[in-house]
């Protein structure tokens, strides 16, 4: 069976399907409803990277072909939106730590009570 190499419009329709699936995710897990794991961020970084070098060239072609130019336009789109995205994510992870990081204050000034009040029980 012979193998079909991808046409520069269907690697920007899978890459959009793609990313729209992730925002969605990335979506859930600012609002604290999901989780994204290593491996997801990581196919996203290699999905960015490994279209990199075809969109200049991609959008050479688009001039010509209208269902190209709307695939890199959301495309272009989608990349402003995981960046906005990797903000959120950022700002609930920096939220999480500090929170985190106050409930540890407050367990070790409880475990200091507990033993300020263990040395002066009788």
């Amino acid at each position: 069976m012979e193998h079909l190499t991808p046409t520069r419009l269907e690697l920007f329709q899978a890459a959009n399907r793609d990313l729209e699936s992730f925002l969605q995710r990335v979506d859930q897990l600012v609002r604290g409803a999901g989780e994204i794991d290593a491996d997801q961020w990581q196919a996203v970084r290699r999905l960015v990277a490994s279209l990199a070098p075809d969109v200049p060239e991609a959008s050479l072609q688009a001039a010509a072909d209208p269902l190209l130019d709307a695939q890199l336009r959301a495309y272009a789109a989608n990349l402003r939106a995981l960046e906005a995205s990797l903000n959120q994510v950022r700002c609930v992870m920096l939220a999480r730590r500090a929170h985190t990081d106050a409930a540890q204050r407050h367990v070790d000034g409880l475990r200091s009570w507990v033993n300020a009040y263990r040395q002066t029980a009788p």
